[in-house]
Parts: C-alpha cells; structure tokens; sequence
C-alpha cells in the first residue's frame, strides 16, 4: 500500500473501536448497580485500561507483520501457540461480526431506518464494513478518524456542558466491600479490551517507532477523557429526567431532544469502526499465513460467513447472546496467549507485575462465559494442538 498510517490516522483507527459500542452502554449499567460509586470502579477500570493499553502498544513494536500478536506469541512460545492465538482471533470475529451488527442496528434511531428491520439494517451495514476494507486501510482510517473525533467531541462537549450546568461533582468516599463491585469491575473490563490488535497493522504504519506511541498515548488520553467526563455527567444528572438512566441524556444539553436519535447515529458508526478493525486484523492475518498478496480475497470471506450466520439468526438457528459469550471467550484466548508472550518479552519486575495482574482479571471473565463457548473454544484448541502433534509426528515418521 502506497500510503501508509500516521499518528491522527491510527490513533482514529484505535479510538473508535476501544471506544466502541462500550461507551454507549456501559456507563448506563455501572451506574445502574453502583450509583454514585460508579466513579471509583471506572477509575479502576480505567487504570486497568492503561496498563492493557501499554502492553499492547509495546508488544506491537516488536513486530512487522500482519500476524500481530500471533508472532510473538509463536516466537515466544512456539509456533502451534502462535496458531493457537490466531485461531482465536479468527475465532472470535467469525462470530462477533453480525452481533456488533445487530448492535448497531438495534440502536439506530428507527425514524431513519425506512422501515428497513432489524436484521436487515445489519445486512446492510456489514456490506458498508466490507466495501470500506476492499477501498483498502487508508479509506478504513480516513472514516475512523472522523467518526471517532466527532463521537469523542460529542460526548465530551455534551458531558462537560451537563457538568457545567450542575456546578458541583460530588466524589463520594470509596466502599470497596460492596458485592456489586466485583461483578461489575469484570462488566467494565469490556470497556478497554482491542488494544491487542494494534500489533496486526504494524506493517501499515509510517515510521513505526515513532508513530505507534504517539498513536497509543493520543487515543489512551482521548479514550480516558471521553469515558471520564460522560461518567461524571452522568452521575450528577437531576433523577428523572426523560432519558435518564442513558447516554441519550448526557446529549441532552447539546443537541436537546435529538438526543436520542444522535446516539443511535453514534451507535451505528461506532460499531462499524469496531467491525472493521478486527475484520481488517483478521483479513491481513490470515492472508499472511496463507500467503495470498492481498488480504481482499478474506475479506470476501469473512464477509460470506457473517452473512451465513445472520441467516441462521434469522431462521432462529442461533441466538446472538450466544454468539456473542463465544466471541467473548475467543477474545479472551487471544488476549492471554499475548499476556504469556509480554511476561517473556517485557522483562522487569514492573511488566511482570502488570501482565500477571491483568492476565488474572481475563481468567476471572473467562470464569463468566456460557457453555457453549467454552465447548467451542475447547474445540479450537484441542483441534489446533492436535493437528501440530499428528504433524510433527508424521514429519519425524
């Protein structure tokens, strides 16, 4: 590719899906079962995010491919470990795909969907996602850039002119032995999982040293900001106001009773960004293993299996909560492989530290996933472990 990322395009590459369809709906559910203590979970969450965030970006500069994470986790580790972590990540966007799909289309505002349903909307959205990865990652980026600087404008402008309003932000003191905070510090956690992905367009990137840090602490502060300020706006909104209880109505003071139909727009583009990260990781990924010069020919591919699953949807083969628990797990799979190649990559007691930590908060949310997840993930890894040993028996043979 002739022109390549630098720091505002990446940084909007990354800011769009960390962000995701989290920011819309997370803040809502914290608040919801902590109330004003939700200020003091997202603080940890966010802090949390930081050191995931720093990871990530640091492993991503010991790599030059579109494998990603997946090549470090092969040198590291060995080569079916690799695999491993990227069966995994193809794992989990072979299946998350049309739920952030249906997401956005469940959210975006019904007096702009022409009567078009739901699963139709979601049709249409995964073939927007797919044109824009054949158009190439330059046009990927361009689009994620302006969607995520005016979804982040949005909300800051939004929260800070509800902050304004209120006067005053009240900081309750800290109860750490609610027993609500655990469950919700592991719903939260979802808030700031995609970093892990950076490492797959590290061969797209101008000057990779350089631009990746600055891409990384830009988005970091961007994603950290938005969540902060839509967090505080929410907490000091007066009970009971029409929309309540929503990011609809952080909105309010800006864009009054649009609010609504703005966050579902917002909604829509940013789970389209989400979508097309890590269906653009996955295409370039599994490209490179298969050694095809171009990543389109994935694209196509990934772009018929969504389609196939949304059919079963829609035929009542499947449930998309279902779906979304096996992405989950994938995810997750992926996130710990990379975790097991930073404790042997970023040496010092303070990495190690970080990487332990944050590899036994994924174990606590693997602990939270559905049967049917955990029989899937067992399937990929048993097959992708048992296909390396009858292998490398038969070339010893």
């Amino acid at each position: 590719m002739a022109t390549k990322l630098n720091t505002w395009t990446l940084g909007g590459l990354m800011v769009g899906p960390i962000l995701g369809s989290g920011i819309l709906l997370l803040p809502p559910l914290v608040y919801g079962r902590l109330g004003s203590q939700a200020v003091w979970a997202w603080l940890v969450v966010l802090g949390l995010g930081a050191a995931f965030a720093a990871v990530f970006i640091r492993m991503a500069l010991r790599t030059r491919s579109a494998a990603g994470i997946s090549e470090l986790v092969a040198r590291e580790w060995g080569e079916v470990w690799g695999k491993l972590a990227a069966n995994y990540l193809t794992g989990a966007v072979i299946f998350g795909a049309i739920p952030v799909c249906l997401t956005a289309a469940r959210l975006w505002p019904g007096s702009l969907s022409a009567g078009i349903p739901v699963n139709g909307l979601a049709a249409l959205l995964l073939l927007v996602i797919l044109v824009l990865l054949l158009l190439g990652l330059t046009t990927v980026s361009r689009v994620s850039l302006v969607l995520s600087t005016l979804t982040a404008a949005c909300l800051v402008v939004g929260g800070a002119l509800g902050l304004w309003a209120a006067k005053t932000v009240t900081w309750p003191a800290p109860r750490w032995d609610d027993p609500a905070l655990g469950p919700t510090l592991l719903l939260g956690f979802w808030a700031i999982v995609g970093w892990e992905v950076v490492g797959n367009y590290t061969n797209e990137v101008r000057n990779p040293d350089k631009t990746i840090p600055r891409a990384g602490l830009i988005s970091l502060a961007a994603v950290t900001t938005v969540y902060l300020v839509t967090v505080l706006a929410l907490q000091t909104l007066p009970p009971g106001p029409p929309g309540s209880g929503s990011m609809a109505a952080v909105l309010a003071p800006l864009f009054g009773p649009a609010a609504g139909v703005v966050i579902g727009v917002l909604a829509g583009g940013l789970c389209l960004m989400t979508a097309l990260m890590f269906m653009g990781a996955v295409a370039g990924m599994t490209a490179q293993r298969l050694g095809l010069k171009s990543s389109r020919p994935m694209v196509l591919v990934l772009g018929a299996t969504s389609l196939l699953i949304l059919g079963a949807i829609q035929s009542g083969w499947i449930e998309i909560e279902g779906l979304v628990s096996v992405a989950n797990l994938f995810f997750l799979g992926n996130a710990l492989l990379g975790l097991a190649a930073a404790w042997k990559i970023l040496s010092g007691p303070a990495w190690r530290c970080t990487t332990v930590v944050l590899a036994l908060v994924l174990v606590a949310l693997v602990t939270q996933g559905r049967p049917l997840g955990w029989v899937l993930g067992a399937t990929v890894t048993g097959g992708t472990l048992a296909y390396a040993f009858f292998k490398a028996r038969a070339a010893g043979s």
